[in-house]
């Protein structure tokens, strides 16, 4: 693999020379040193590094962060900020213009490595498929849209030149989830998984013939954005031709193997004028064809025009769903790495409706955060799960803690840390066998609201994680800043471990990092025997994933503690 290139923005030249001989002995090439945001600009555009280390406060007309908005105006380079200044008014400005990491001075050479690798594992192509992953698509999307033009509309897909004013054109999002992909892992293993995404990447890439992008975002789901159509059945007609290239036979181990996928389909401008509100609306599509049976498309229509029935029974159901106890939480174990034993549980709400049965958490999680609901249906989970963890816990499963994510409403709600606390003694469960997940945009949106929260959890004895770690902000000085006491390794790292040499490398310094600053690590997803043996071979505390168990009810999950079911360690 060739060595990653770095411009570094500095405008004092010790400290840039400095940091440039740290680089090198890190193994990465430093095409460039400048002092100045316009100098930035001008060689960005030239050199093309795979990542800037920018510094904020830059001398001359322009500072790091009005360098990087235009550097992003043109380019989709990460950029790394590094500063010595942390007050609110410089991290919101710094936040604005999405960066891949934030970095305060002094900082330790490791933090730098690590801060770095995680940011190139989020810009880097999917080592898999070798498609674009979820951050270069949102990339390219958010670059055409905002240099959507006369010229980029222009080249419509498919149209006579002559009927182009008929019609407004408008741009083409898919969301593309296979159908039941899991099942071919569990009966012909990872390899062969693999093996399929890699078949279905090249036929998409061969056949598509006017496409703008097509990304692997994770797992089995793509997405893909076409050239301007003039009307919605042209997409339509490239919907169905791409329900019809995934389902063609493919042979793996001489078992002829069918694919079928869902497809979610919205427009721009029609729909909406944002990156996340058009991935929301494509992917929200694509559930309502994979509710209606798979193997077909659904087009997202537009919330702003359009309320379907079917969305404001939703919201009706929802607020009753509580009251006629139709949520139920299910429990997925985790195991210590080093006893082969369950140790604790992770509670994730399900929705059982009496006549549409499972409602996915991501068809209504979203729409409980919007109403309101969030706040009711929070702490009923954290209630029921602490409930559920003292019951085990008196039939002599212990010790056991329990793991509740909280979500962004629930954060912000005022009297949460007293509310926390009095379930707790309600329920007579012990503070540190209860942890708290966060996730790392949570925390950055509100950082002094965050520290005073969770400080008076720690000081209480809860136990605080962070949730997805590597994925968000990725500022690995706020590791210093708040309380946590576990970090939660994203499946997007485990899931590549065994087939990618930088992502091994990033994971081993996440565990390595985090024993250092005496924190647990959790790794999530663990789906192979090959990822359990690495993850226990570089000390990895605790894991949860498929390999073992899905997510169980309580029924099953206490038939696991009976069982007193344990992992095979080497």
């Amino acid at each position: 693999m060739s060595k990653s290139k770095i411009m570094i923005v500095e405008d004092e030249s010790i400290i840039a020379e400095d940091l440039a001989d740290s680089l090198i002995a890190m193994g990465y090439v430093v095409v460039d040193i400048v002092s100045s945001g316009e100098e930035a600009i001008v060689m960005a555009v030239e050199k093309q590094p795979n990542l800037i280390l920018m510094d904020v406060m830059l001398q001359g007309e322009m500072d790091g962060v009005t360098t990087a908005e235009q550097i992003q105006l043109s380019l989709q380079i990460p950029i790394i900020f590094l500063t010595a200044y942390t007050d609110d008014q410089t991290i919101q400005r710094v936040k604005a213009t999405s960066p891949f990491g934030y970095i305060v001075k002094p900082f330790e050479e490791k933090n730098l490595y690590l801060t770095i690798e995680i940011a190139l594992q989020r810009h880097q192509y999917d080592p898999i498929t070798h498609l674009p992953n979820r951050s270069l698509f949102k990339g390219k999307l958010d670059e055409i849209l905002s240099h959507e033009n006369k010229a980029s509309l222009g080249d419509l897909c498919n149209i006579n030149e002559s009927h182009k004013d008929q019609h407004f054109p408008k741009i083409p999002i898919f969301y593309i989830s296979l159908d039941k992909i899991r099942r071919i892992q569990v009966t012909l293993g990872t390899q062969n998984r693999e093996l399929v995404l890699c078949t279905i990447a090249k036929r998409l890439k061969e056949s598509i013939t006017c496409l703008e992008i097509l990304a692997h975002l994770e797992s089995s789901e793509f997405a893909i954005i076409l050239k301007p159509v003039e009307q919605k059945q042209n997409a339509i007609d490239i919907a169905e031709s791409i329900l019809d290239i995934i389902s063609q036979p493919m042979v793996l181990e001489g078992y002829e193997i069918y694919i079928t996928a869902s497809i979610g389909i919205t427009f721009y401008p029609l729909d909406n004028i944002t990156v996340d509100g058009l991935l929301k609306n494509a992917s929200s599509a694509m559930y309502h064809a994979q509710q209606k049976g798979g193997n077909n498309y659904q087009l997202h229509k537009s919330e702003a025009v359009v309320i379907t029935l079917e969305q404001l029974a939703l919201e009706t159901n929802l607020r009753n769903a509580l009251k006629r106890s139709e949520f139920h939480i299910y429990y997925q174990p985790k195991f210590d790495l080093r006893k082969g034993k369950i140790t604790g549980a992770e509670a994730l709400i399900r929705w059982f409706h009496p006549g549409k049965g499972l409602i996915s958490p991501a068809a209504f999680i979203p729409l409980a955060e919007e109403t309101g609901l969030i706040i009711s249906i929070g702490e009923w989970v954290l209630q029921t799960a602490c409930n559920q963890t003292k019951i085990w816990q008196k039939a002599g499963f212990f010790p056991f803690q329990i793991a509740v994510n909280l979500s962004r409403r629930q954060f912000m709600q005022r009297n949460l840390q007293e509310r926390i606390i009095k379930i707790i003694q309600e329920v007579d469960l012990k503070p540190n066998h209860l942890e708290l997940e966060v996730t790392e945009n949570l925390v950055m949106q509100n950082k002094k609201t965050a520290s005073r929260v969770m400080k008076a959890w720690q000081k209480y004895g809860i136990k605080i994680s962070i949730d997805d770690f590597g994925t968000g902000y990725s500022s690995l000085s706020y590791l210093r800043e708040f309380p946590f006491d576990v970090i939660k390794i994203d499946r997007s790292f485990i899931r590549n471990i065994t087939a990618d040499s930088k992502t091994e490398a990033i994971t081993i310094a996440i565990i390595q990092m985090a024993h250092s600053l005496n924190l647990r690590v959790v790794a999530e997803g663990v789906e192979t025997q090959a990822e359990l043996d690495f993850l226990q071979k570089h000390k990895c505390d605790e894991i949860q994933g498929y390999l073992f168990s899905p997510p169980l009810p309580i029924s099953k999950f206490e038939q696991l503690l009976k069982e007193g079911k344990k992992l095979i360690l080497n």
